[in-house]
């Protein structure tokens, strides 16, 4: 069989995994999370959640922002799923697997049988290809149409077996299918905000409040089993999620037993539990994205390559370390992947070094410093190192203060480039083209490219990067492109975002390994239960 396969030219998802950087073993040792059950597992439990942002609505092909997506995960799924931290490998979910064609443009997904949605009726390729289109459709306007604009069509083979054809190579296309951006609903369906679209995930929709609460119950058909224990999945009766804005109210709620999971606790509380745990409570916290300085490059005194470098040499990421985040976490090295990643390139980075900041200030016309205002919006972990950052600024001889804004306009500014300077923290980086094309590619201004950064070879560079698709051919490619972003440094890159979580200790099933992500590859609230 696998004879007949390559001699039609595809490539199996086996081999292709091997190609791209993701093989049997590269799973086995990194892309797994570490799992093991203390007790066997239980059926019941509420599970009580407490997040800092609120749901915007139900529509998973329109209500799609990382509040949205870390619920509609919970009842949605797709074609793959992510797998935990750092290496996110990508699995397969409602696909049972794939093969490739040896351009990588054709991916060809069998799907799984007997799986249901949450109305009963049978998942087959219709919903695929129906879902694909409602997303990829203007008139749905999904925030993540944008993930599939390679797509050159979408075509059922028959009723299990689902062919996707690309414009052109995309290599990260993989991570492309996950509920993130393509959640699978019924042919047909029509959510709306208020109204959701029935999903195959191990949670049915069952109450809604905007941007306050939602609530979901067990689905007693969900397709998958506990690998641990063979037992039907999900474990927890239900899951009652509430918005509760204030960091520490949440954590007193937790302390109370009126929740028994929340979001990001105050960093200097998470370094203390980590020293003198709390009884009954468990607090850590995950990696799951970077903290990085943008630079205008379009704006003086930041469109001088000297004065970027300057500031760079001022940065002492160790302190940053220590008096921003409580020295949680870790320093990057010129790049959003820490050096345990499989898209970590190894560059020697700079030393801090407040001599040379100085002298780069010097030839750059600025021997006395200069004053310069940082955009920021209100975030406390962000606001704790923009102050250390600020004093590192003073000592080079630059006078930096912080403007405080709320988000939108902050996002706004930053893609109208209305601003100098900002500290800023994105998400985890998938690929190397999720960390380099969106942020530095020309055509990306006034969309995600928020230094403003234009040139022609990086370009050049990052078109080819995603086009070619064998992990070993690519990374020769971003070599390059991080030895020009060293050297142009547009952008600053600094320190892993810090995300911490707590819960009660009756809560089991946790596996720590993608934040406060409520679904991943072998984790996630599904295996969660309320020991009673």
């Amino acid at each position: 069989m696998k004879e007949q396969k390559k001699k039609a030219g595809k490539v199996t998802r086996r081999e292709f995994l091997y190609l791209t950087g993701a093989g049997v073993a590269g799973m086995t040792l990194a892309g797994m999370p570490k799992f093991s059950y203390a007790q066997k597992p239980k059926y019941g439990g509420r599970v009580r959640i407490a997040c800092r942002y609120g749901a915007s609505g139900l529509d998973v092909h329109r209500n799609m922002d990382y509040a949205d997506y870390k619920w509609y995960s919970l009842m949605s799924e797709g074609l793959t799923e992510q797998g935990p931290l750092p290496q996110v490998y990508q699995h397969p979910c409602l696909a049972k697997s794939w093969e490739v064609s040896q351009d990588g443009r054709v991916f060809v997904f069998p799907l799984k049988e007997g799986v249901k949605f949450h109305d009963g009726k049978n998942f087959t390729s219709e919903d695929v290809k129906y879902s694909f289109d409602r997303v990829m459709d203007p008139e749905t306007r999904s925030p993540r149409a944008f993930a599939l604009r390679w797509v050159d069509s979408v075509n059922m083979v028959d009723k299990y077996t689902i062919k996707v054809t690309l414009k052109e190579p995309y290599a990260p296309f993989l991570s492309n299918l996950t509920p993130e951006c393509v959640p699978i609903i019924p042919k047909d369906a029509r959510p709306t905000g208020m109204k959701p679209a029935p999903g195959t995930g191990p949670f049915v929709f069952k109450e809604f409040v905007p941007n306050e609460t939602i609530e979901l119950t067990r689905f007693d058909k969900y397709h998958q089993i506990d690998e641990k224990t063979g037992a039907r999945l999900p474990h927890a009766d239900a899951v009652f999620i509430r918005k509760i804005v204030d960091e520490t109210v949440r954590l007193t709620a937790l302390r109370a037993g009126d929740m028994d999971f929340i979001e990001t606790p105050p960093l200097n509380l998470i370094a203390n539990e980590l020293k003198k745990p709390t009884p009954g409570i468990t607090i850590n916290y995950d990696l799951p994205g970077n903290n990085m300085v943008f630079f205008n490059v379009t704006k003086p005194p930041f469109d001088n390559k000297k004065v970027r470098h300057a500031i760079a040499y001022a940065t002492d990421k160790q302190e940053l370390l220590k008096g921003g985040l409580w020295g949680l976490g870790q320093t990057l090295n010129n790049q959003p992947f820490p050096s345990n990643s499989r898209f970590y390139i190894p560059v020697e980075d700079r030393e801090h070094n407040i001599t040379k900041a100085k002298a780069l200030l010097a030839e750059a016309g600025y021997p006395k410093g200069f004053k310069v205002e940082l955009l920021e919006y209100s975030d406390t972990p962000v606001l704790s190192c923009c102050q250390v950052f600020l004093e590192q600024l003073r000592r080079a001889g630059i006078e930096a203060t912080i403007k405080v804004v709320d988000r939108a306009p902050y996002f706004k500014a930053l893609r109208t480039g209305d601003y100098s300077i900002t500290w800023g923290t994105v998400s985890e980086r998938l690929d190397w083209d999720d960390a380099y094309y969106l942020y530095f590619h020309s055509s990306e201004i006034g969309q995600n490219n928020w230094t403003r950064y234009t040139n022609k070879e990086l370009d050049k560079l990052l078109e080819q990067g995603r086009s070619t698709w064998k992990t070993e051919d690519r990374k020769s490619i971003y070599e390059k492109v991080i030895k020009i972003l060293m050297e142009d440094l547009p952008m600053l890159v600094t320190l892993d975002s810090v995300v911490g979580y707590g819960f009660r200790n009756d809560l089991k099933g946790f596996v720590q390994g993608f934040g406060t992500r409520y679904a991943f590859f072998g984790g996630g609230a599904k295996y969660w239960w309320i020991e009673k």
